[in-house]
């Protein structure tokens, strides 16, 4: 009889145990389960950290008497920024819309000197360049663990450019500084695709690649009147 009182508490505790491991196991199942299945956050936010390399983003700076012209180069632009996209739609292939934003910031020092040497000329420049864009998306899930995405659409873009030229005689040794700056908005498009991988249930790691093509007149600084670029960018997305 005290042998059967005392394994009644064992028994109880065995069962207790045998329970929690297996809520434990099942949570554990579920969690990979949803770890894998497909996306369903009604929304995600992305963010982007990578660069631009623009092709027409050079700028021009001569001398008051016109012996030496020295160019600033802002083509390679470090830049950070979002997206916000709904849920997409569809099966196989899935669809929704995206809006973004990029911000960017550059500076750039070059010098030179007249062919006979007198008059030593110094140049520093730097550039703020904000774009905002959106339109339609396409995305490829890859099983719950991954996804091909890319996009594309209207782009506005504004750009803050600042330039301070030094020249010095040598000869006399005479200095003066002269400085110009310039605020534009332009229109143009962009295009963009990447691949990101599942790190966890509720988040994504991966790559991409962005191209620009804008219409933005920034003749008066010695610039141009439309510019060009494709940049790479490191990715996270997180639903919610």
């Amino acid at each position: 009889m005290n042998i059967q009182c005392n394994l009644v508490p064992a028994f109880v505790l065995a069962a207790v145990l045998l329970m929690g491991a297996t809520a434990d196991a099942q949570s554990k199942a579920n969690y990979k389960s949803d770890w894998t299945s497909d996306w369903d956050d009604p929304y995600t936010i992305q963010a982007l950290l990578g660069a631009m390399k623009f092709k027409d983003l050079q700028f021009e700076e001569t001398s008051e008497d016109g012996t030496v012209t020295v160019e600033t180069d802002t083509s390679l632009i470090p830049q950070l920024g979002g997206d916000w996209a709904t849920l997409p739609k569809g099966g196989i292939i899935q669809y929704g819309l995206e809006c973004s934003f990029l911000l960017g910031f550059q500076v750039d020092e070059v010098s030179g000197r007249a062919g006979g040497g007198g008059l030593y000329v110094k140049v520093e420049s730097s550039m703020w360049m904000f774009d905002l864009a959106g339109g339609p998306y396409l995305n490829i899930p890859l099983g719950g663990w991954g996804r091909i995405y890319g996009g594309a659409g209207p782009l506005l873009m504004y750009i803050d450019y600042d330039v301070e030229r030094e020249e010095e005689d040598t000869g006399t040794g005479n200095e003066e500084t002269y400085s110009d700056s310039e605020s534009a908005f332009g229109v143009g498009v962009y295009a963009r695709a990447g691949v990101e991988f599942r790190v966890h249930e509720r988040g994504y790691l991966g790559v991409g690649a962005r191209g620009v093509w804008v219409s933005i007149d920034l003749s008066s600084v010695g610039g141009t009147d439309d510019i060009s670029g494709i940049g790479g960018f490191v990715t996270y997305t997180a639903g919610f």
